[in-house]
């Protein structure tokens, strides 16, 4: 009776402990797709001097780095979750002259989780 009491205790212990640990991880991965949008943002302002002042087009968006040689893997836009990031122009959602977000973890457009360029609410 008390190695099955023991071993539940151990249970709800590692239980408690994966709750965290994946929390940890979300924050994590939240954290990792905003430092690649700030580098991708700098990128776009390279861009940008380079070409005169004109950001990348909404047409050609992300791929215009690529071509420029500003971008070289794929997992450069990718974000976290390994969903492409987006880019916008013009801004629609507050970003400065573009928007570059990612959908975050839900993967859906338009939904509290999406991590972009734009000020959070909070």
């Amino acid at each position: 009776m008390e190695l099955l009491l023991v071993l539940a205790i151990i249970g709800l212990l590692m239980g408690g402990g994966a709750a965290v640990y994946s929390g940890i991880m979300d924050s994590a991965k939240v954290t990792k797709t905003q430092t690649k949008l700030g580098i991708l943002g700098g990128q776009i302002q390279l861009y940008s001097s380079q070409k005169s002042g004109k950001l990348p087009t909404q047409s050609a968006g992300l791929q215009a780095l690529k071509t420029a040689g500003l971008v070289r893997s794929e997992d450069e836009v990718t974000d976290a979750w390994g969903n492409p990031l987006i880019y916008t122009l013009p801004a629609k959602r507050g970003g400065d002259k573009y928007d570059l977000w990612s959908k975050g973890p839900d993967g859906l457009e338009n939904t509290p989780d999406d991590v972009g360029n734009w000020a959070s609410p909070d």
